[in-house]
């Protein structure tokens, strides 16, 4: 064979191996960029979740001080004995069940 062929020849294995190279290279890095995706979408999955979980534990706060708010039990600072639980209608009739 004439050494310009030979030349080519050396020349396109040297290429092809250099391509086989690079598509290997690539072919990993997808390998790893997949990896990395299937990660990040996993925690962005639990930072979901947890952002969920906390808008409906901040829903129900937010519940709990309105009907706070409506029954005013909060807020309320004078003392009151018929919200202490004091049965008064019986009151009378039990102390006079003791004196005796």
């Amino acid at each position: 064979m004439p050494k310009d062929i030979d030349d080519i020849i050396k020349e396109i294995t040297k290429l092809s191996k250099q391509i086989s190279s690079i598509d290997n290279s690539l072919s990993n890095n997808i390998k790893d960029l997949k990896k990395d995706l299937k990660n990040l979408d996993k925690k962005v999955n639990r930072i979901l979740e947890k952002i969920e979980e906390l808008e409906v534990v901040m829903e129900v706060s937010e519940l709990m001080d309105e009907e706070d708010y409506e029954d005013n039990s909060l807020y309320d600072t004078e003392w009151n004995p018929y919200k202490d639980g004091i049965d008064t209608e019986n009151y009378g009739e039990d102390n006079e069940d003791n004196l005796d």
